[in-house]
């Protein structure tokens, strides 16, 4: 009893398209029109209500995202050819993969990607430009913290030196 209340709790988060749901779950009988057991109904719908929270689905170790638009097109599409004998929802993500967006990992779409590493890209320039820029006053404040005169001699005592503990130099040219 508590099966066909949690599948009716289930199909209920399809609103309208409950009907088309329970077609399609009718391709998991192992005959044409051949009963379901409401367990295995159950499971179906719940695997599918994941489907239809997220528009995220795996086919073939591929992440894509769907609207529930084209999911409803995709169910119908396999409602129509009258097959049955499904044990699980690969044929439904073929159908589907046609109309979906190709997501990485992160879930990003292959558009949102490059913009991300455009912006990286154009972030990684913008530092390297204001390296650059560090006033005159700023420069002679940091040779003098650093106990220098000029940067060159800051490259010749790492390049002689090895760091301190402290993390400062510790020249080892003999004097």
């Amino acid at each position: 009893m508590q099966t066909l209340v949690n599948l009716t709790q289930a199909m209920a988060g399809f609103g309208r398209w409950c009907p088309l749901v329970w077609e399609y779950t009718g391709a998991f009988a192992t005959k044409r029109l051949g009963a379901i057991a409401p367990a295995k109904r159950l499971r179906i719908v719940t695997e599918l209500a994941k489907l239809w929270e997220t528009g995220i689905f795996s086919l073939e170790r591929k992440q894509y995202r769907i609207t529930k638009d084209k999911i409803i097109e995709s169910m119908r599409k396999v409602c129509d050819l009258e097959k049955h004998g499904f044990g699980n929802h690969n044929y439904l993500k073929r159908v589907m993969s046609g109309d979906a967006e190709r997501i990485s990992a992160e879930g990003l779409s292959a558009s949102e990607e490059a913009r991300r590493e455009e912006d990286k890209k154009v972030r990684r320039e913008e530092d390297k430009k204001e390296e650059g820029r560090m006033s005159p006053e700023a420069q002679a404040a940091f040779k003098k913290q650093l106990g220098v005169s000029s940067f060159k001699e800051l490259i010749g005592k790492r390049a002689r030196g090895q760091r301190t503990e402290d993390g400062g130099q510790k020249n080892e040219t003999a004097n």
